[in-house]
């Protein structure tokens, strides 16, 4: 995958970030902790020339599709170099925000969706014990101008042309998934999306949403309690195809629990109602799935 990137310097300099930039933004922006903000600062140190020649080709694969859709197809970090991918990602911040300015997006938001990254950065350190970016790849989306944080929910533009469709995000530290918070979300996606892409979409009719997640398997509502919002949320999709029949494990064991997928059942942890409902899902053989779907506006009184 490497081999497909532009090469170094192909679209513009790479303005490489410094130590003071990189904890700037980290702390400042992305609401990282300290702890992930100082590892990101020797990482950077250590980087050595390879490192540095793979974050230049990141950065001009970035530069070279400013308003593109979804995210790019990175390869995964170098394993000496976690972080490696993180700081291609930190330069684009300046051009993220250029290209919001450009089309009327308010600093607010683009904090707001920077968020993101340190949340990222705290579950890496929960899955492995150090720190590191495993997911660097997405956050493409966010500083290329194609996915944003609208409320509870983030919406990216995804899908073919001349009218892509709108994918539909949950970030794991958004707050409760309510039926009011998904409404309030869906309503300013409606609104939104039409004025930053009027080429794209002449008004809300042309948005269609979909999503795809472990949060849409219908089997969740039999092992959830009435109280949870995840059943609810669900219920606001038309579900197509049934799902891969072998089971989602790397989504469960990722942002469910928080471990490696290698790690065995009997060692999951067991903190909280969701992670001890899905654990008894899995014991009692239930093949949890990822589910694809479309949200019905109807059921969302919209």
């Amino acid at each position: 995958m490497t081999q497909d990137l532009p090469r170094a310097g192909a679209v513009r300099a790479y303005p490489a970030p410094d130590a003071a930039a990189v904890r700037e933004l980290l702390l400042d922006w992305c609401g990282a902790d300290p702890e992930d903000a100082d590892d990101a600062v020797r990482a950077l140190g250590a980087l050595d020339a390879d490192a540095r020649e793979l974050g230049d080709r990141l950065y001009q694969s970035i530069a070279g599709d400013m308003g593109g859709k979804k995210w790019l197809p990175w390869p995964k970090p170098p394993a000496d170099h976690p972080l490696a991918s993180l700081f291609p990602v930190l330069a684009a911040v300046p051009d993220m925000l250029a290209f919001h300015a450009e089309r009327g997006i308010d600093e607010d938001l683009s904090r707001r969706l920077l968020g993101d990254v340190g949340e990222k950065l705290r579950l890496n350190r929960r899955l492995y014990g150090r720190a590191g970016l495993d997911v660097a790849h997405w956050f493409t989306g966010h500083v290329r101008g194609s996915l944003f944080q609208l409320g509870r929910l983030q919406f990216c533009v995804e899908g073919p042309d001349p009218k892509p469709f709108a994918g539909l995000h949950i970030r794991g530290e958004g707050g409760p998934l309510t039926l009011d918070a998904v409404r309030d979300s869906v309503e300013w996606a409606l609104e939104f999306l039409p004025a930053v892409f009027p080429e794209r979409y002449a008004g809300p009719e042309d948005l269609v949403f979909v999503c795809e997640s472990w949060l849409l398997d219908p089997q969740l509502g039999d092992w959830l309690p009435e109280k949870s919002n995840i059943p609810g949320f669900a219920a606001l999709f038309a579900l197509e195809g049934e799902g891969d029949p072998g089971g989602n494990r790397s989504d469960l064991w990722r942002f469910v629990f928080a471990r490696p997928e290698d790690v065995p059942v009997a060692e999951l942890p067991q903190d909280n109602t969701l992670q001890r409902s899905v654990l008894a899902g899995i014991k009692a053989d239930v093949q949890w799935r990822n589910r694809f779907g479309r949200l019905d506006l109807a059921r969302l009184g919209l």
